[in-house]
C-alpha cells in the first residue's frame, strides 16, 4: 500500500503534525488499558479491551474502526471517565482520568434530545451544570447554534426537525461548553446517506474552525479516511489496536472528491482487508474463511 507505512500500535505522530513539521502536545494517553465487565445475569467476565496503548495529540482527529462488539465505545467511555479501567489508565495532559469533566464532551449516535425542550434549551443544557459558564450562556448557546448552521431554528422542537438537524443540535450541545476534547460515538449512524455526507463535511469544517481534539468512532471506512488524521483499527473482542495508520490526504477534504485519489483508494482497500479479517474472527471463522 503506497499511502504511507502503517504505524505501530503505539505510534504517536499524527499526520497533520508531520505535515506542519513539528509535534503537537499529547492530550490523551491510554496506557496498557484493560477493561473487564461482569455480566449480571450470567456472572461471567467479559474482557472488552486489552493492552490498549495510544497517544492522541492536541488538535488531532482520531477515527476508530473495528467490528461490532470490539470495545470501541468502551474506549470512548474510558476516556470520558464513564468506565473505570480494570488495569492500566487513561491520562489527560498527564493527570489520571477518574470522572467525567467539562474538558470532554460526548456526542452519541442517538440524538438524546429532550423532546419538551426547544433547540435553544437543548443546547443550553450543555452549560447548565457548570455555574462558571452560566453568565455568558446566551451568547455561548447562540454561537454554538450558529456554528452548526441552525440559526433560525432556536425555538423549534426536536419533533419539528429532520434527523440531520437533530444531530446538529446534539453536536451544538457538545460544543457549547467549549470542551477541549470531543468524543463522538457513531454520531451519523442514524441518518440517511445524503445527510451523512453533509454532516461529515460540516464536521470537518467545524473542527478546522475550532481546532478541537476528536476521537470519532465509526463503522464507515470512507468516513474514517475522510475525517481522520489517523485511523485506529481494532481487533475483534477483546479489542486491541491492530494497526494505526496516518491519513495524509490534503485538507479540507470536503471541497473536492478525495475518494477519486489513488491514495484514498489504496487506503480504503487496505482498511477493508483488515476489517474483513477481524469480522471473520468475530463471527467464529478463521481469517481465511475456513
Amino acid at each position: 500500500m503506497s499511502v504511507g507505512r502503517p504505524q505501530a500500535a503505539n505510534a504517536t505522530e499524527p499526520a497533520r503534525a508531520a505535515e506542519q513539521g513539528g509535534r503537537r502536545d499529547t492530550v490523551i494517553t491510554v496506557d496498557r488499558l484493560r477493561v473487564e465487565f461482569t455480566r449480571a445475569r450470567k456472572g461471567d467476565v467479559v474482557l472488552a479491551l486489552e493492552d490498549i496503548n495510544l497517544e492522541i495529540h492536541e488538535g488531532e482527529f482520531l477515527a476508530v474502526l473495528g467490528p461490532s462488539g470490539c470495545g470501541k465505545t468502551t474506549l470512548l467511555n474510558a476516556i470520558a471517565g464513564l468506565v473505570p479501567p480494570t488495569s492500566g489508565e487513561v491520562r489527560l495532559r498527564g493527570e489520571p482520568v477518574c470522572d467525567p469533566g467539562p474538558d470532554r464532551a460526548v456526542v452519541f449516535q442517538d440524538y438524546a434530545l429532550m423532546p419538551w425542550r426547544s433547540v435553544e434549551d437543548n443546547v443550553r443544557f450543555g452549560v447548565e451544570m457548570q455555574p462558571a459558564l452560566r453568565r455568558n450562556s446566551a451568547k455561548r448557546v447562540q454561537d454554538a447554534i450558529d456554528l452548526v448552521g441552525l440559526r433560525g431554528f432556536e425555538r423549534a422542537y426536536p419533533r419539528e426537525l429532520s434527523g440531520g438537524m437533530q444531530q446538529r443540535v446534539g453536536l451544538a450541545r457538545g460544543l457549547v461548553a467549549e470542551p477541549a476534547i470531543l468524543l463522538m460515538d457513531e454520531p451519523f449512524g442514524a441518518v440517511d446517506a445524503m445527510t451523512r455526507e453533509v454532516m461529515r463535511n460540516e464536521l470537518e469544517r467545524i473542527m478546522s474552525e475550532t481546532g478541537k481534539t476528536v476521537v470519532f468512532i465509526t463503522h464507515s471506512v470512507d468516513e474514517a479516511i475522510l475525517l481522520g488524521d489517523r485511523v485506529a483499527v481494532f481487533t475483534s473482542r477483546p479489542g486491541r489496536i491492530k494497526e494505526l495508520l496516518p491519513v495524509t490526504l490534503p485538507r479540507p477534504r470536503y471541497g473536492y472528491d478525495a475518494r477519486a485519489l489513488k491514495e484514498f483508494i489504496e487506503m480504503r482497500e487496505h482498511l477493508w482487508g483488515l476489517l474483513n479479517n477481524e469480522a471473520r474472527v468475530a463471527a467464529g471463522a478463521t481469517p481465511d474463511g475456513s
